[in-house]
């Protein structure tokens, strides 16, 4: 399992890559692999703005876009 944080500090990207099993009615987990990328000055700045100072067609527009970079980050994140 691929899982994504991103803290109100905006600093970066947190990026884990959790195994978890199931076993006799217990779980138990792993993360073999873990990363924190750092996020680019623009997107630094665009996270941290004032989400209401966005019309609601800019607002879906980033939404989108982000959606898009976290896509890109993962694929990376994989290979």
């Amino acid at each position: 399992m691929i899982g994504l944080m991103s803290g109100s500090s905006i600093d970066g990207l947190d990026i884990v890559f959790a195994e978890l099993e199931a076993s006799g009615g217990k779980w138990s987990w792993s993360i073999p692999e873990a990363q924190c990328i750092p996020y680019p000055p623009e997107w630094a700045r665009r996270l941290s703005a004032d989400p209401h100072g966005l019309g609601a067609l800019a607002y879906q527009e980033l939404h989108t876009e982000f959606g898009h970079y976290l896509g890109r980050q993962v694929k990376a994140f994989m290979q």
